[in-house]
Order: C-alpha cells, then sequence, then structure tokens
C-alpha cells in the first residue's frame, strides 16, 4: 500500500504549479508588447535576424535562405533600408552583387523584440524583500539541482553503467 500523499506538500506544489503558470502568461504579454508596436512584417524581421547572425550577405544569400524571388528581396531590403534599418553596398569584388548589413537601428529593433528582459530582472528583484530573496534563490537552487541532475540521467547512454557501477 503506498502511503498518501502530504497534504501540505501538495497544496505547496499545487500554488507553485499556478504561480508560474500566471507568471509565463505575464511574461508572454510583456514579451509581445514590442512585437505588437513594430511596423516590420515576419519577412522583414526574418531578414534582420538573418543579417544579425550571418553579417553582412548579399541579396542574393539573403533571397536564398529565405526562400524568396529576388524582386521579393528586393522589396524586403527597399523598407528596410528606407526605415535606417539595413544599409547597401556594392560588393568590392563584383560590382554586380549588392552586400546587405543591418544597422544599429535595425539590430534595436530585432533586440527589443526577442530580447526583451525578462520577468526577474535587477529592477524586479530589488522589490523584494531579503526573505523573499531567500526563498526565491533556494527554491531556484532546488529546481536547477532536480532539472540537472533528470537532464544528466536522459544523457546518459542505454546501457552504460552509472557512476561507481561496473
Amino acid at each position: 500500500m503506498t502511503p498518501s500523499p502530504d497534504p501540505h506538500r501538495a497544496r505547496l506544489e499545487h500554488e507553485l504549479v499556478e504561480a508560474q503558470s500566471t507568471l509565463q502568461e505575464l511574461v508572454l504579454a510583456r514579451r509581445l508588447e514590442p512585437l505588437m508596436r513594430t511596423h516590420l512584417t515576419a519577412q522583414q524581421m526574418r531578414a534582420l535576424g538573418i543579417l544579425l547572425i550571418d553579417g553582412e550577405r548579399s541579396t542574393t544569400h539573403l533571397g536564398e535562405v529565405l526562400g524568396v524571388s529576388p524582386a521579393t528581396i528586393s522589396g524586403i531590403v527597399d523598407r528596410l533600408e528606407a526605415a535606417g534599418m539595413a544599409s547597401r553596398r556594392p560588393d568590392p569584388e563584383d560590382g554586380r552583387v549588392r552586400l546587405v548589413a543591418a544597422t544599429e537601428r535595425g539590430a534595436e529593433a530585432v533586440r527589443s523584440i526577442v530580447a526583451n528582459d525578462g520577468p526577474a530582472g535587477p529592477e524586479t528583484l530589488a522589490r523584494l524583500t531579503i526573505a523573499e530573496l531567500e526563498g526565491l534563490q533556494a527554491g531556484l537552487a532546488g529546481l536547477l539541482r532536480v532539472v540537472r541532475a533528470v537532464l544528466a540521467h536522459e544523457h546518459e547512454a542505454p546501457g552504460s553503467s552509472g557512476p561507481g557501477e561496473a
């Protein structure tokens, strides 16, 4: 016979799961705000993302990665350039090729959407009491311990022996 679970523990676990769900919803809403305010299209955002990851590239490369025609990539880059978010210049090795780069304004536009601070930034943590910070630190340390153990167990090769086993 399995002993009945501790009702206090069950209540705490339930409340923590509910709090985590609520926090996720609040973070999602916060992260969606900049996306809702942007005038960039999805293709423009993707183009800027590619340029930020890959660096300056030809319009041909950009069009291939995005899977769009030369005319379409030309329009995307035209609008990004007009908004000051991308710049174009001739390739010094082949004057027929145009190179495109994200500008600082383009990089900032992407950062404002995808690199938005999480809920526990310094300004949020500064509002917690010492007792709340200590409790949060202890709880997160426990979560990290368990998650790391689970991940380590999942990554063990099937049939391999663990530490101390022959």
